[in-house]
């Protein structure tokens, strides 16, 4: 049977499954653009890994939305 309780914490522990896996794109993404050779395409790597930033501090703030 499922509380109200349990349902908000299932629902904090997929947001903070999700922030963490942003987390985890946005160190990709900046890896990428050390590796990168070609300024234009450092700078595309580096904005993504901005938003990925962006994304994994929303979760943590329970700003955004997760499919169950």
């Amino acid at each position: 049977m499922k509380t109200k309780l349990s349902e908000k914490l299932s629902h904090f522990a997929r947001m903070e499954a999700s922030a963490q896996q942003f987390f985890k794109e946005a160190t990709a993404c900046r890896e990428e653009a050390t590796r990168s050779l070609d300024q234009v395409d450092r700078e595309g790597w580096l904005k993504l890994a901005h938003e990925w930033t962006e994304l994994a501090l929303a979760a943590e703030r329970g700003q955004i939305f997760c499919r169950d």
